[in-house]
């Protein structure tokens, strides 16, 4: 999603892209607003409007990847009608203001008298994103607008609160109040019912609010009736998340972030050594601390991520990247080989085929960025800078 704001990125999170093209397309209506609200009404339909800016990234790769899938444009042009607008220039600039639109791309589904009914900000990156919001706005009730409407009479019942809060998520506006209002009314032992716990495991990231202070002093029981990988995974999430919005503050101080890394430490997760040191990483990588960044993983990767496959390979990626001094790389290669032994993919024995390069042997490069082709291939995956790597490792 492209706005105003800035988007964090923790290091950890990996994001894999599918954007393998089709032959068709959503067909959007090139007509004055007031004209495709009257279509609207005459094929008695809802209009999609795909708002858009110029210069934003992620719509272009919506309307490039996305939009052009077969599935979405069989589905979309049958059930809607489909328009867009520039917001930033001729009518796209009122219905910005008409329909408050502040981020983008903002996917809005629209009745013929131009009321909105359901909407979503940002870039979905499924197919089943698509179908599902569309199927969202064609289903009353369960829209975006109807959904604010059922709160603000006093609707909160567990599970309608968690459609709520997720179509607020998607709509890209703030959760935590009528998340507050809802855990407001719920007693302590009451949180560990399942509908809290998901509750609790789906929207809560403050790890200063009661809710998340009593799933880490009660975790045993969680785990009990849950599973363990996923408390222990909300639990590291939320203090990870914590550590990077601090090491990001406009106002940080390496004082505050240290204070912060002391009450995870003092919280009793067995965790914490592990969150605090992907913090510290993420920290000296965003801050351009090479060095630090460097000694930090070569002390501490072994030990917290030997069998995660992901993360060893965007180690030794990254190492790949910043670092030309040859023990470093060993150490890099020697991840990106364990993280093929854990799971081998496209991605890493592209790492380990560039780290060999890098390191002057051509015969193990050659050997690996073609397992890297041909697991693409299998992944259909983009192969194109594969191949270029291919030829330059073999020149």
């Amino acid at each position: 999603m492209k706005n105003k704001f800035t988007v964090i990125t923790i290091l950890l999170s990996v994001i894999y892209f599918n954007v393998a093209g089709q032959n068709r397309s959503i067909t959007f209506i090139e007509k004055p607003w007031q004209d495709i609200l009257k279509q609207a009404k005459v094929e008695n339909k809802l209009i999609f409007l795909d708002a858009y800016t110029s210069w934003c990234g992620p719509c272009k790769w919506v309307a490039a990847n996305m939009f052009t899938k077969d599935t979405i444009a069989d589905y979309y042009n049958k059930s809607f009608i489909c328009a867009h607008f520039d917001m930033e220039k001729g009518e796209g600039i009122q219905l910005a203001q008409v329909y408050q639109i502040k981020a983008y791309p903002t996917l809005l589904f629209i009745r013929s008298d131009g009321v909105m009914i359901h909407k979503r900000v940002g870039a979905p990156q499924l197919i089943q994103d698509y179908l599902t919001m569309g199927q969202i706005a064609l289903t009353p009730g369960e829209g975006f607008n109807d959904c604010l409407l059922q709160f603000q009479k006093g609707n909160r019942d567990p599970k309608f609160i968690m459609k709520y809060l997720d179509r607020l998520q998607g709509a890209y506006m703030p959760i935590n109040e009528p998340l507050q209002q809802y855990f407001a009314a719920q007693k302590d032992a009451d949180l560990l019912n399942r509908d809290n716990w998901a509750m609790i495991y789906l929207f809560v990231t403050d790890m200063d609010s009661r809710e998340f202070g009593y799933l880490v002093s009660h975790q045993k029981d969680y785990e009990k009736l849950y599973t363990t990988d996923s408390v222990t995974a909300k639990i590291s999430n939320v203090f990870l998340q914590s550590l990077v919005n601090n090491s990001r503050s406009r106002s940080f101080s390496q004082e505050s972030y240290n204070q912060l890394k002391q009450k995870i430490k003092n919280s009793g997760f067995a965790g914490a050594d592990k969150v605090i040191f992907s913090g510290d990483l993420n920290m000296y990588q965003m801050k351009s601390e090479t060095d630090k960044f460097i000694q930090l993983a070569i002390s501490g990767v072994d030990t917290y991520f030997a069998d995660d496959y992901i993360m060893l390979n965007r180690m030794a990626s990254h190492f790949s990247q910043i670092t030309t001094e040859p023990k470093y790389l060993e150490k890099a290669s020697d991840w990106a080989k364990k993280s093929i032994q854990h799971k081998s993919t496209s991605e890493n024995n592209d790492t380990y085929a560039n780290l060999m390069f890098k390191l002057g042997n051509k015969s193990e490069a050659v050997k690996y960025e073609k397992v890297a082709i041909e697991m693409a291939i299998k992944e259909k995956t983009a192969t194109q800078g594969l191949e270029e790597n291919l030829r330059k490792f073999q020149e």
